[in-house]
């Protein structure tokens, strides 16, 4: 500890002799940085001095010389801003005649300028002076001269005159002594002007600043910018001079003080010297005692470790063994590797760090190269024929990062194209990098993939695009340029009719065809698709039509009428071709949009008798449009609010005896108006809302036949077909019937002709039920069917109704009422009752009273009524009844 003490006190006393030391070097440094400025001063100074001798020399040699010439010749060259100036020395008595003799010399503007008068003293009148910019601000200037400066000096010697502005000085030198005058020659300069040309860069070269003054009045600075506060700073040395008999005092400003920095303060850099030095021998002190702590460990662990070492051995040779067996087992793993590599049915192969193929098994090389081992040096990207693939591939060769499966066709040498799945990584070898990979054929995977994915593009049975096929590529085609399209839409008439009979065999035998005759016929220019049963769709671009557009929907249905063999029998169908002109780009509509467009107007083709085309407008769009609305409607309708019941009166055979009414349904939507139950009834059955609309008008007249209590008077109620379809209708119509007591006998039951034919097979068990349970059934708008007196001999029926048609001009046309009298027989002979409706003239009411009719309504006898007005109309009858009675 004390060895520690003593160190440092040492380093310390190191420190303060270094710090002495440094410090009296830069005072030296500095003491000679002002003595070779002064030298500098005094060599200028003497450059002046000497330059005065030698034109007072060559003055005095020749008298005649000219004063100017020679200052022009000596001055142009000193860069001092040097005067040369005479001077004459007097007294005051003699000013009027030294003003006197120079006027005489021609200098008749001369005039003795001075500030003060006194009557004793020198003066030092300036008599000429070049150059001659400094005539008239020198030439005649005076001042006193405090002391005789030329009193202790010969005749050559060098004075100096300092001018009271403390700033311009002049060497002078005594000529020879003129008849009245003393004439002196000197050489004047601005003191800062001579500074300034010695010292001016002394910064820029040094980074130093000098300052000159004079009696405590600043001469000359360096730092004329004022960049640094100099007045604020002490000088780092400072010195004294004679100057030809003027004090100045010159202060040097060195780049330490300039600009203060830890680097170049030697007081600092020495104690972090010293600072260093102390941590570096207290870490050695440290480290030191360390080791010698750790020398007692260590000698303590030798004896333990000796211990050991027997055991460690007995280890070593235990390990060893291991070892060995560990080489035997890699060994055998090598040779396990080498023949898995040469037996493998995978293709492995190895390349070098430029992808070229520097080994591979037997598998590879019968695979790709017909079993024979590849050339030196052959890429592995050849044998890729996908140019992104192999551009991927030579990026990974490249960068020798790792990488996914990649799945590349490849060419063999024989000429095989074959798909591969590639896989493998790069080994890091100290000396070299190898990749290690292996390629499996999957050409038979590929091959069922795309024949997976044409399968899921096109339909199983005539292989024409399926549905979602093609709506993506109407959607593609939707988002071209400038272009113009035609959507098909396609429906078989009468395939149902054919698939039923001859079996589903034979239908798909009928698609498989027509869709055969499309592609012969419109494969050049169109699309095709099967869209779902008997329903296709084709989008053509107009552009390639090589006939207008119904040219071709001509031909599409001659096609389709073209006859089929089925099971050795030709037999035919129609089509009802809708049609969609679109532009692209077609942004409003989309795909479904477009097909859904087209599939109205096929509908609409059906509806104008089938076998022909019709093209979309906006007429059928908003057609469809007010059908969806009345869906809208229908789905949320009130019935309560928005439905009425109108009753219109059925009369006897005369037309004056009120037997019973129609029950009529009204609908006022308050959105859409009132609305025709001949437009929102058959959208009522397909919506299935026709079973809601059936119990409220059954409820409604149950209703008004119990508040009116005639159990003579009958409620006639059109029905569905769709109403009878339902199991629950008949028990729940019979359990109203009881709930209201009311016999069944007052409910007429009315089905259209139509309805009735057409699903004759179906309705015959719900009427007959109804009939037996004692209910009217009654056959409306007859005659406009098609129903056969065969036929309608087994329906359970008591009656029909003549549509108005028939009696519309029956008073004046024959056949007309020989059509109605044919009706009316046909009636009397099934023991029907007839009913004529739509009677509007007393004419028409007398025709039909000569034939079999029982009973007839119409607007001759009363409009459609509502529910008050018919029991009015009701109660005003029974009246007339008893009044008679």
């Amino acid at each position: 500890m004390f060895g520690l003490l003593f160190l440092f006190t040492s380093l310390l006393y190191v420190g303060v002799i270094v710090n002495i030391y440094y410090q009296e070097q830069l005072d030296h440094k500095q003491e000679q940085e002002l003595s070779r400025l002064e030298y500098l001063l005094n060599g200028k100074l003497q450059h002046v001095a000497h330059l005065l001798y030698s034109i007072d020399a060559y003055l005095n040699r020749h008298q005649s010389a000219d004063f100017y010439e020679i200052a022009q010749s000596q001055l142009a060259t000193t860069n001092l801003g040097l005067s040369m100036e005479t001077y004459v020395l007097v007294e005051p008595r003699q000013f009027s005649a030294l003003e006197t003799a120079q006027r005489n010399r021609g200098y008749f503007d001369f005039k003795i300028r001075h500030n003060e008068v006194s009557e004793s003293g020198r003066w030092l009148v300036v008599t000429k002076a070049a150059p001659v910019s400094e005539v008239g601000q020198t030439v005649g200037q005076a001042e006193l001269l405090t002391e005789d400066i030329f009193t202790q000096q010969n005749q050559n010697a060098l004075s100096t005159f300092v001018w009271p502005n403390q700033k311009k000085l002049s060497l002078l030198i005594q000529q020879a002594k003129g008849d009245e005058f003393i004439v002196i020659l000197g050489l004047s300069f601005e003191l800062p002007i001579l500074l300034e040309s010695l010292f001016g860069q002394l910064y820029q070269q040094r980074k130093q600043h000098l300052v000159v003054a004079s009696k405590g009045e600043a001469i000359y600075s360096s730092d004329w910018q004022q960049q640094f506060a100099l007045d604020e700073f002490t000088p780092s040395a400072e010195r004294t001079i004679n100057f030809y008999g003027m004090p100045i005092t010159m202060q040097l400003f060195d780049e330490s003080l300039l600009h203060p920095s830890w680097l170049n303060n030697h007081k600092i850099l020495i104690v972090l010297f010293l600072s260093v030095i102390t941590v570096c021998i207290l870490l050695v002190w440290l480290q030191l005692q360390q080791l010698k702590n750790r020398n007692k460990t260590v000698n303590n662990l030798v004896v333990e470790r000796t211990k050991r070492l027997e055991i460690t051995n007995q280890r070593l040779q235990s390990e060893s063994n291991k070892r060995l067996g560990a080489l035997q087992q890699q060994v055998a793993a090598e040779r396990k590797y080498k023949s898995l590599f040469i037996n493998s049915h995978e293709g492995l192969f190895v390349l070098n760090q430029d992808g070229n193929i520097v080994d591979s098994n037997p598998a590879f090389n019968q695979l790709l190269f017909a079993g024979n081992p590849p050339k030196p040096e052959t890429s592995f990207a050849t044998l890729m024929q996908d140019y992104e693939c192999k551009d991927l591939w030579q990026g990974i060769v490249t960068n020798k990062h790792a990488h996914q499966e990649m799945e590349w066709l490849a060419t063999s040498e024989c000429g095989e194209h074959i798909w591969l799945r590639h896989s493998g990584n790069w080994l890091h070898l100290p000396d070299s990098c190898l990749y290690e990979g292996r390629v499996t054929d999957i050409t038979q995977g590929k091959l069922l993939q795309e024949q997976l994915r044409y399968k899921a593009q096109h339909d199983s049975l005539t292989d024409l695009l399926n549905r979602q096929s093609f709506i993506s590529l109407v959607d593609k085609v939707r988002e071209k340029q400038s272009a113009k399209y035609t959507l098909l839409y396609i429906d078989l008439d009468r395939f149902k009719l054919i698939n039923d009979m001859l079996g589903h065999q034979a239908g798909d035998k009928l698609l498989a065809e027509f869709a055969s005759r499309m592609r012969g016929l419109l494969s050049g220019y169109a699309e095709i698709a099967r869209l779902g049963g008997d329903e296709f769709a084709v989008l053509i671009d107009d552009k390639q039509l090589p006939q207008p557009i119904e040219g071709v929907l001509e031909d599409v249905l001659v096609q389709i009428r073209a006859p089929f063999s089925l099971k050795d029998q030709a037999h035919s169908v129609s089509g009802s071709i809708g049609v969609r002109h679109f532009t692209t780009p077609c942004i409003s509509c989309d795909a479904e949009k477009l097909l859904h467009d087209a599939d109205i107007s096929m509908y609409e083709a059906k509806k104008r008798g089938k076998n022909t085309y019709h093209i979309f407008t906006n007429a059928i769009a908003n057609e469809a449009g007010r059908k969806i609305q009345l869906e809208q409607a229908l789905n949320v309708m009130n019935p309560v609010q928005e439905l009425t019941l109108n009753l219109q009166p059925v009369y006897c055979q005369q037309g004056k005896c009120l037997k019973g009414f129609e029950a009529l349904l009204r609908w006022h939507n308050p959105l859409l108006g009132d609305v025709s139950p001949a437009e929102f009834i058959p959208i009522a059955e397909q919506c299935g809302k026709i079973t809601m609309l059936g119990q409220w008008v059954f409820e409604q007249a149950l209703s008004f036949i119990h508040d009116v209590g005639d159990d003579s008077m009958f409620v006639a109620v059109n029905v569905s077909p769709l109403q009878l379809h339902s199991q629950q209708f008949v028990d729940w119509l019979i359990e109203q019937c009881e709930v209201a007591s009311i016999s069944v006998s007052q409910i007429k039951l009315e089905l259209t002709e139509s309805a009735m034919m057409a699903e004759e097979n179906m309705l015959v068990e719900p009427l007959k039920r109804l009939h037996d349970a004692g209910f009217g059934i009654y056959i409306d708008d007859f005659g406009t069917g098609y129903s056969s007196l065969a036929r309608l001999n087994h329906l359970p029926i008591d009656g029909v109704k003549i549509d108005r048609s028939f009696i519309a001009g029956v008073e004046y046309d024959d056949k007309a009422e020989q059509l109605i009298e044919a009706i009316c027989a046909i009636a009397k002979s099934f023991n029907l009752v007839v009913t004529a409706e739509g009677i509007e003239t007393a004419a028409q009411l007398a025709v039909m009273s000569r034939l079999y009719c029982q009973q007839s309504q119409g607007y001759l006898m009363s409009k459609p009524l509502s529910v008050e007005r018919a029991k009015h109309l009701l109660l005003s009858d029974s009246k007339i009844h008893q009044l008679f009675a």
